[in-house]
């Protein structure tokens, strides 16, 4: 690299990629020109004399001190362990297609599919399947591309790369999928960043995705192929406890591998993740525990409600309450997320000092 002094870039490479913590959100990529995604890595091209220092501000792993995001979601989440929200339902689409292509219910893919067609959204970034590459960032505009993206990878994507991208060549009214880290980017985005506000107007809804931890990709790739799986892989699934088993879909059927030993291949960054049902997004969507065919819906702002409500009005999405034991394991599993991740940063405080 050149001999400059590009403090923002530097600090993220030294305190991010260097320890090995980056997960991936592709917050940065697109954003900076000398940061690219391939195949499950962020990396530096070159150094970068920019004084902006944007790709620090934006980075969820990063702890800028130009951002109190941590403080802000937590004068607002109460005694409530999975963020603050309006309402919270049990959910899923109506239309059986739509379902079965999707992650349980299908909720992610419904939405978006309404949105498009009534407007609100001229395109959405989503997740691709990779390809035999690590899944990556993806604009699609129309129902039959959401369709063919719709399913959990678990592995992170640096989905936000297409977001930038799309950004910067002039798209707007973009509906972003994503995980919490990625809605922490997104508000770390809004927050701090010179241009973050126009960029984050082009933004027009945001929907999370329910997380615990994400895989690296490239591990999971070895781990595979150690294991005989050579075809693409068509699904992923953690079934809820007591399985306790990482499943997926090739062309010879389910194959199920031991949690425990899927667990060494995540991210190192996620266990500094204290948010696991993306508190920063308009509507937040995870598995309903019990009901494989539906989701659980975490309505969280003005914007998530009024595209939830209307889908649901349209009949493009079918609603009913959250059982109470369901919204207890939920908050415990929230409450759980938070207190290892607390124990991980004052871990790597320690170590520092």
């Amino acid at each position: 690299m050149k001999s400059v002094n590009p403090k923002g870039q530097k600090t993220l490479i030294e305190d991010v990629l260097d320890q090995g913590i980056c997960v991936k959100c592709g917050a940065c990529v697109g954003l900076c020109p000398y940061f690219s995604y391939r195949d499950g890595q962020v990396v530096a091209l070159d150094a970068c004399a920019a004084e902006t220092w944007r790709c620090l501000q934006v980075c969820p792993r990063a702890d800028y001190e130009g951002t109190s995001l941590e403080r802000e979601i937590k004068d607002t989440r109460g005694d409530r362990e999975i963020g603050p929200y309006s309402e919270i339902r049990a959910a899923r689409a109506k239309d059986r297609k739509t379902r079965n292509g999707g992650q349980y219910g299908g909720i992610v893919s419904a939405l978006l599919i309404r949105a498009l067609e009534k407007g609100f959204i001229k395109s959405a970034v989503v997740t691709d399947s990779g390809n035999g590459l690590s899944p990556s960032g993806k604009l699609v505009r129309s129902p039959s591309e959401i369709l063919e993206c719709a399913g959990s990878r678990y592995s992170a994507s640096g989905c936000l790369a297409a977001l930038n991208t799309a950004i910067s060549a002039g798209e707007d009214h973009i509906g972003v999928v994503g995980l919490p880290c990625q809605m922490e980017a997104l508000a770390k985005t809004a927050g701090s960043t010179p241009d973050g506000e126009e960029r984050i107007r082009r933004v027009t809804v945001r929907i999370g995705l329910f997380c615990t931890w994400a895989l690296d990709y490239r591990k999971l790739r070895t781990y595979l192929k150690e294991k005989n799986i050579r075809g693409p892989v068509k699904k992923y699934d953690i079934p809820p406890p007591p399985s306790e088993v990482f499943r997926l879909l090739t062309d010879d059927g389910w194959s199920d591998f031991p949690l425990g030993e899927i667990r060494f291949l995540v991210q190192k960054g996620c266990s500094l993740c204290s948010d696991m049902t993306a508190e920063w997004a308009d509507i937040s969507v995870g598995t309903l525990e019990g009901q494989d065919d539906w989701n659980t819906v975490v309505v969280r702002t003005e914007r998530g409600a009024e595209f939830f409500h209307e889908a649901v009005h349209a009949g493009f999405v079918e609603a009913e309450e959250l059982p109470g034991k369901n919204l207890d394991h939920l908050e415990e599993a929230a409450a759980n997320k938070r207190a290892r991740a607390g124990a991980a940063r004052q871990e790597r405080t320690d170590q520092r000092t």
